[in-house]
């Protein structure tokens, strides 16, 4: 593994302290130097982002009351000194061969009187597809790196937030004014000057520190932000191998074999969600040869990674498969080597960078030293984590992949991390030598989280030497002034991450407190609730703390810029304040819920819906500008308004069905809440569709709807009856021609069945019925113990519960009844006896009807069956005995 860092020099961070032996750059507004550029490039982007480099240069000097030239190097005047980027013969002719370094390296040195700022600069090696526009394809620009920590270093320059749209390069910056953009600052410095005997070759640490939407700024590449270049990275790639929507259709024996969802133990099925058949030796050719393609489009490594939420295949040679048993981790890890190993033979100087996740988070038992092409992809980055690694062999090294601003119950719109997280986390990523990093979740908050971005990227630059606590201060002063509205804003973000340590340090993805093991020994969250995560970090006294501070940093702001920056802060934390009065007023509704409290609640859910409406034009997807920002820096990119409603679930974000999306106007004249209650009658003898025991079970009406909808049920001391009797609105034909194929019946006629039979426990069993009596689902929540899997805390339609359905039609009376028969040992629990309580839910798709869905205990203002705080009493009376 090549040296992360060389320094011919030792060289400080900050600009250092003018002496006898620096060379004068510029002094008292003139400069005898001019910018040198190349004659000639290896591709046009490259001499463009060159371009725009010398521009940023120029503006650093400009800034200082200096002009100073930009020229191409057969133009400049050879009476005076130069400053050169790039690639050129002055670079040349002091022995340094561009084409030697590596990644983003570069090189500074002083020859003479002349500065030589040259880097790494390649074209990407991968063709960008046209209509890929969301992918771009980026450049090596060592040069622009180098003249980035040049500026920072000698000419007072910060970057302080993205000054490019997200997917947009260094080449793109022509429409950027760097003086005028309130993303970078450029420090008073009566000189500039630099060592005399400067002298340093730098090559970042990581090759790659990327997210999603890819970004490649001025702001990216100085904070050690950079994007990939010759590195594949998917993650999970069987599906980009053998993608369903191509393979499954022909060849249904690529995918797993697994248990038919409702039908009986012994009724398998090929299913098409992406999970493989990975003995199948066509599955393994077509992961190699997608490998083989990756490489030879150009990267230099490419990645392979089991599919997420990952399901093994359940026929006979892949039980055999490897001589591993059940061991899953074994099978996968021995398959990526033997497919590594291919790779070395046909591809010899590539790399396969191999996933560690789940299922392989854990390294191998079977094999210590993996092939001399291999690089591991680490999904967990916790001390640890890596720890389980010290005895095995990887010459490739490891990556990370990092859920820093992947929030667990607090939202993408409120702050995730500290200063003093991410400044151990380097640390300890340094460390360990991980040489790339893959953010999940890009983190999109510059106002409240900026200078959480902005020390995790200059951390990477000397990781043993800087301190959060310095670089927070050098944020704050460059961004806010050095005497007035920094001092303000160091107290405000002082407070606010305080407040967000607890969540940082103990309560996000993957930290420590993310879940624990109880009694029982069974893994769970610690907290599931979102709203009880938010009010314990934003309380109401530290919201008014904070508006004391930012109103102070506002009032004091003298500067465009300042003000400008402070415009996003105050727009950022306007809606974090907004969001959490939304919460703080829900749990006074709940602790006293009477109409004031819930007046009170609804203007405020009103308010924030006004505020968040407020930052788009009409249709409520186009933001709308912000002064002074060259584009939209919140909302983020690509958030609609329903985003920030928080109005759809995201990844361990399950606001949905929470007050923040109540229909205020329903709710005004709606009657206060009170639980709903269902009595499951005891049945003697065989509980059928007609059977006399239905008489004895109370009705009950599931919601308003177009058509009606009565629920009644029983119970034996075997299983739980359930007869749904539905009027239909269209003709029962129609109505028949429901489709059979597997689908969650989401927008279908159908009939939805969920159940918490386990008091205490956040275990649920959901059943899905259509007319036609083979159309039902299955799927469960709260058996995936891993919080990692995707499918943790989700409908799990990989489980497969033994239940039977019969459903009949009946034409003349357009009626449907369905009868739903659901053992008690298909969820886990005894028989229950007089009294036994469960919670649960019914609800029925009417495909329609205008009102679609009716459900039987809803929340009001907002009827849906995913809520499972709305879920009402299941209530067994006893006399089967």
């Amino acid at each position: 593994m090549r040296s992360f860092l060389t320094f011919s020099l030792l060289l400080t961070f900050s600009a250092h302290s003018l002496t006898a032996a620096d060379l004068i750059l510029a002094r008292e507004g003139k400069t005898s130097h001019q910018i040198v550029l190349p004659d000639a490039s290896l591709s046009p982007a490259i001499g463009e982002a060159l371009k725009q480099t010398a521009r940023l240069m120029q503006a650093a000097f400009k800034a200082n009351g200096v002009d100073i030239p930009v020229v191409a190097e057969q133009q400049r005047d050879t009476t005076r000194p130069g400053i050169y980027l790039g690639d050129t013969a002055m670079a040349r002719s002091q022995g340094i061969e561009a084409g030697k370094l590596h990644g983003w390296s570069h090189v500074q040195r002083v020859a003479g009187q002349d500065v030589i700022i040259c880097g790494h600069d390649q074209p990407a090696p991968v063709k960008q597809a046209k209509e890929d526009t969301r992918n771009p394809q980026w450049d090596h620009l060592g040069t622009v790196k180098g003249a980035a920590d040049f500026l920072r270093q000698h000419a007072g320059a910060r970057f302080l937030y993205p000054d490019l749209v997200s997917r947009a390069g260094v080449k793109d910056a022509g429409k950027m004014d760097p003086l005028a953009s309130p993303a970078l600052e450029f420090l008073p410095m009566p000189t500039i000057s630099v060592p005399a005997d400067l002298n340093l070759r730098k090559e970042p640490v990581i090759e790659f520190n990327a997210a999603s939407p890819p970004r490649g700024s001025f702001y990216d590449l100085a904070n050690n932000r950079f994007p990939f270049v010759d590195s594949a990275f998917g993650t999970h790639t069987y599906d980009r191998a053998i993608p369903v929507e191509q393979y499954h259709a022909t060849h249904p024996e690529y995918f797993a074999l697994i248990r038919t969802p409702g039908k009986g133990p012994r009724e398998f099925s090929r299913v098409k969600d992406g999970q493989y058949c990975i003995s199948n030796p066509e599955v393994q050719e077509l992961i190699y040869q997608d490998l083989i393609t990756q490489l030879d489009r150009g990267y230099e490594t490419v990645d392979l990674g089991q599919p997420d939420g990952f399901r093994p295949c359940q026929c006979e040679p892949c039980a055999k498969l490897f001589d591993t048993g059940a061991d899953w981790s074994e099978k996968l890890w021995i398959l990526h080597r033997r497919l590594a190993e291919r790779v070395l033979t046909a591809r010899p100087g590539k790399n396969v960078m191999m996933l560690s996740y789940i299922l392989t988070a854990a390294p191998p038992k079977s094999f210590t030293k993996f092939p001399a092409n291999t690089r591991i992809n680490w999904c967990g980055t916790n001390e640890e984590d890596m720890a389980l690694w010290k005895n095995h062999e990887v010459p490739g090294g490891f990556t990370g992949y990092v859920y820093n601003w992947c929030p667990n119950l607090g939202t993408r719109y409120t702050p995730m991390r500290t200063p003093l997280f991410v400044e151990t986390q380097v640390r300890r990523l340094v460390k360990n030598r991980v040489q790339g990093l893959f953010r999940d979740g890009p983190g999109g908050l510059y106002g409240l989280e900026g200078p959480v971005y902005y020390i995790m990227g200059r951390m990477f630059d000397d990781a043993e030497h800087l301190q959060a606590k310095d670089l927070m201060q050098e944020f704050c002063e460059a961004a806010f002034g050095k005497d007035k509205a920094a001092r303000p804003m160091l107290r405000f973000y002082e407070q606010l991450y305080h407040a967000v340590e607890p969540y940082s340090q103990h309560l996000g993805t993957r930290a420590p407190a993310w879940t624990y093991n109880d009694i029982n020994g069974k893994r769970r969250k610690l907290v599931t609730d979102p709203y009880q995560l938010l009010a314990f970090l934003y309380t109401p006294r530290l919201l008014t703390a904070l508006e004391t501070e930012l109103s102070s940093a506002e009032q004091v702001a003298d500067t465009p810029k300042i003000t400008t920056r402070l415009t996003l802060v105050r727009r950022e934390f306007d809606y974090l304040k907004a969001l959490m009065r939304v919460v703080h007023l829900t749990h006074a509704f709940e602790v006293q819920p009477d109409l004031v409290s819930r007046e009170r609640l609804l203007e405020a859910i009103d308010e924030r819906n006004a505020l968040v409406d407020g930052y788009y034009t009409e249709k409520k997807r186009t933001p709308k500008a912000m002064p002074g920002w060259d584009f939209v820096m919140f909302p983020p990119s690509g958030h609609y308004a329903s985003h920030l409603r928080l109005a759809e679930d995201g990844y361990q974000e399950p606001y949905s069905n929470t007050s923040l999306n109540w229909d205020t106007k329903t709710m005004r004249t709606a009657p206060l809440p009170g639980a709903k209650r269902l009595t499951v009658a005891a049945a003697k003898g065989a509980v059928t569709l007609d059977a006399a025991a239905w008489s004895k079970a109370a009705p009950h009406d599931l919601g308003k709807a177009q058509s009606a909808t009565t629920l009644r049920a029983l119970h034996d001391d075997a299983a739980l009856y359930l007869q749904m009797e539905c009027t239909l609105a269209t003709p029962p034909a129609a109505t028949l021609a429901t489709s059979k194929s597997e689908t969650d019946l989401r927008d279908v006629e159908s009939l939805d069945v969920y159940l918490a039979p386990i008091p205490g426990k956040e275990i649920y069993y959901r059943f899905k019925v259509g007319p036609h009596p083979d159309v039902r689902w299955d799927a469960a929540s709260g058996l995936i113990a891993d919080a990692m899997d995707p499918r943790h805390g989700k409908d799990d339609v990989g489980w497969n519960g033994d239940w039977t359905y019969e459903s009949r039609i009946e034409a003349k009376g357009k009626r449907w009844i369905a009868l739903l028969r659901i053992p008690f040992k298909t969820l886990g629990v005894e028989a229950p006896t007089s009294g036994t309580r469960w919670g649960g839910n019914f609800g029925r798709v009417q495909a329609a009807a205008t009102a679609r869905r009716s459900v039987w205990s809803a929340a009001a203002g907002r009827a849906s069956m995913d809520d499972r705080r709305a879920f009402g009493e299941i209530v067994f009376e006893g006399g089967v005995r």
